[in-house]
């Protein structure tokens, strides 16, 4: 099994799940920006942080150029990850993912803390008032990822890897399988000397 671990990550979120990910698996892991190419490897497991709705641009990018693979994603966002925003957040990134050709093996989203840029920006756009519930959210953001979400994504990954080491092809014999070439004798079978 060839496996990497690639990340996008804009306030170190996703990159300490995805150094998670890697503690327990012993899978290189790589930024976006210097991963190798995706065609190097059977499954790969792409994490991001989320913007507007979707994986963050870089690892869209990265996400388009899969074709294939079996794909185990993660990513982060300042929302609640059973919300309805973080669930059509999975759904968009599945879709994304099955248009290239691959099998999403599995999903994982936590909360994680937002870049305080990307809040006053909101902030100046009027697009996402700071309520008190919105503020209570952010607040809970900050403390995460969390030791708990690090466990749920390392057994969220490790599951995955699992799941493809299972119904993972075998690997094919060379042509001699394939009666192209004879058995060779064993040593010391040959009568004729």
């Amino acid at each position: 099994m060839n496996a990497c671990i690639v990340y996008s990550s804009c306030t170190g979120n996703t990159r300490k799940v995805a150094e998670a990910l890697a503690d327990t698996s012993g899978l290189p892991c790589f930024p976006v920006r210097i991963a190798p190419e995706p065609d190097d490897f059977d499954i790969l497991a792409l994490g991001f942080w989320v913007r507007k709705g979707l994986p963050d641009a870089r690892a869209l990018r990265y996400m388009e150029r899969i074709r294939g693979k079996h794909v185990f994603f993660f990513g982060t966002l300042g929302a609640w990850p059973h919300s309805d925003h973080a669930r059509r957040c999975m759904a968009a990134t599945h879709k994304i993912l099955q248009a290239g050709g691959n099998t999403v093996v599995d999903g994982f989203l936590c909360q994680g803390r937002v870049n305080p840029q990307v809040v006053a920006a909101s902030q100046r756009k009027g697009g996402h008032p700071l309520s008190p519930e919105r503020l209570a959210r952010l607040r809970e953001a900050e403390r995460h990822p969390d030791a708990a979400d690090l466990a749920a994504a390392r057994l969220h990954w490790q599951r995955s890897l699992q799941k493809y080491t299972a119904n993972a092809p075998a690997p094919q014999p060379p042509c001699l399988a394939a009666g192209i070439l004879s058995t060779p004798e064993p040593i010391g079978s040959n009568t004729s000397l």
